[in-house]
């Protein structure tokens, strides 16, 4: 009777974590609502993208067992005034452990979240690791140089 217990724990756990998983960016699109719009596609997309615009490109490295991460993007990134503090870039997520593991090669990220601003020559001008609540990440975003 112990281990069919400690079964269904587990499977009620797992089904937990499955049902808050943050949803990715594929899947979704562009965000809509009060939050910053994330853009469709890889970071290579975005990044031809930001080029293109002459605009920074706002890099959202997560994972998707990420608690942090998960309070980034309802908290923070979910935030109207963030969002509208954010129109003047081109914003994505990557999942660092998944599409996005490359990236998160490519700029050393060991920790989640990071969020990352790269200029359009891909250079980083910019690396937050770790959460930030509103207030910092309106601080942040008004200190990016314009483009």
């Amino acid at each position: 009777m112990p281990l069919l217990r400690s079964l269904a724990l587990a499977l009620t756990a797992l089904g937990l974590l499955s049902a808050c998983s943050r949803p990715d960016a594929a899947a979704t699109g562009t965000a809509s609502g009060p939050g910053v719009a994330f853009v469709q596609g890889s970071y290579e997309d975005a990044l031809a993208r930001a080029r293109a615009e002459k605009r920074l490109l706002l890099v959202d490295v997560y994972t998707d067992w990420c608690g942090w991460c998960k309070k980034l993007d309802r908290e923070v990134f979910g935030d109207a005034r963030v969002a509208e503090a954010a129109r003047r870039l081109v914003a994505v997520r990557v999942d660092a452990e998944k599409e996005g593991e490359e990236v998160a090669r490519r700029f050393d990220v060991e920790g989640y979240p990071t969020v990352l601003f790269v200029d359009g020559s891909g250079s980083v001008v910019k690396r937050v690791e770790g959460f930030v609540d509103v207030d910092e990440m309106l601080r942040i975003l008004a200190s990016l140089p314009q483009t």
